[in-house]
């Protein structure tokens, strides 16, 4: 380290040397910087992991609870508003399949635009044969609980660091407060005069 950075290091430590300057309120900030960082940062990763490997495991029973099947098409495929499954040059279309008893089934499903009557197209349908949206294949489900676990360890972290910043902000205004009335005591003995 350079000497300019050790002297700025050894500055930022000031609240943990004894010094007669040094009050109690700026012992108790040092603590709860030192409290915040730690739980902000431990906290934060072991939410992130918790909430990363939770939606791991959704995504993973999601994916085993639907199963592909093959659908009929019932009409051609017009241009048409996307369904909520998918978008581009998909459009919503009547298709019949088979469930797993054996019932013949109708519903929506997204289907390539200008697909012709007739024609053959994989769905994905529950285990009680109800359409589904195609589950996120496992890079998808990956990313997705890699963004869940990011987002859980910066919502952990924001919070603890927000609420250290709330109580360092009443530390402050606390010593405002005794800065305010030790000033009013020796200001007298100054020649000053109060209000």
């Amino acid at each position: 380290m350079t000497p300019s950075r050790c002297e700025e290091f050894r500055t930022r430590l000031w609240r943990w040397r004894r010094s007669p300057l040094r009050r109690t309120s700026d012992v108790v900030e040092a603590w709860l910087l030192l409290a915040a960082w730690t739980l902000g940062v431990l906290g934060g990763a072991a939410a992130g992991t918790v909430a990363a490997a939770a939606a791991d495991r959704g995504f993973e029973e999601d994916r085993s609870a639907r199963r592909q099947v093959v659908a009929v098409l019932l009409g051609r495929v017009r241009e048409a508003a996307p369904t909520h499954a998918d978008v581009g040059d998909n459009a919503g279309a009547t298709v019949r399949w088979t469930t797993p008893d054996g019932r013949p089934r109708t519903g929506r499903a997204a289907v390539p635009a200008h697909t012709p009557e007739g024609t053959r197209v994989p769905v994905w349908i529950t285990s009680r044969g109800d359409l589904v949206p195609r589950p996120p294949d496992r890079s998808d489900a990956l990313l997705r609980s890699s963004l869940i676990g990011a987002g859980a360890a910066m919502a952990v972290g924001g919070t603890v660091w927000g609420s250290a910043r709330a109580v360092r902000a009443l530390l402050d205004r606390r010593r405002m407060r005794q800065w305010a009335l030790e000033w009013e005591r020796a200001d007298p003995r100054w020649g000053g005069r109060t209000a």
